[in-house]
């Protein structure tokens, strides 16, 4: 019967040893998983930012597109406004030049009249 005993007690020590044993690597996986915790918050913090910063530039960046398709077509606007006007501009730059009302009507498309008016008053500054 001693030896029972005696097979009883080595069973137990050694379950006993294998407990701390297990219990001991227990807690050294704990505290690696609380090392390895911190930094895995604070990468989950900073993805939390870039997303929300990512958020603001994506809706800047559509702000953006609209405000350039806004300006593309007030451009647009704008040079057909100046193509239907007439050229008088360049009109008073030819006639300072010496250009003729017939040249004016022939190249710039003015009425014989609205030349007429450009090299009368136009005309008269070069000569004065």
């Amino acid at each position: 019967m001693g030896s029972v005993w005696v097979a009883i007690i080595g069973l137990g020590a050694s379950s006993i040893f294998c407990l701390l044993a297990l219990g001991y690597i227990i807690r050294e996986q704990g505290r690696k998983l609380e090392q390895i915790r911190v930094p895995v918050n604070a990468l989950g913090s900073t993805l939390n930012a870039l997303c929300a910063g990512a958020v603001g530039v994506d809706r800047r960046l559509s702000e953006l597109e609209q405000q350039g398709r806004d300006l593309v077509c007030r451009q647009e606007s704008m040079e057909s406004q100046k193509q239907n006007e007439r050229p008088y501009g360049e009109a008073i730059q030819l006639v300072h030049r010496g250009a003729s009302i017939e040249r004016l009507v022939a190249e710039l498309g003015l009425s014989h009249n609205e030349a007429e008016l450009v090299v009368m008053l136009h005309g008269m500054k070069q000569a004065g």
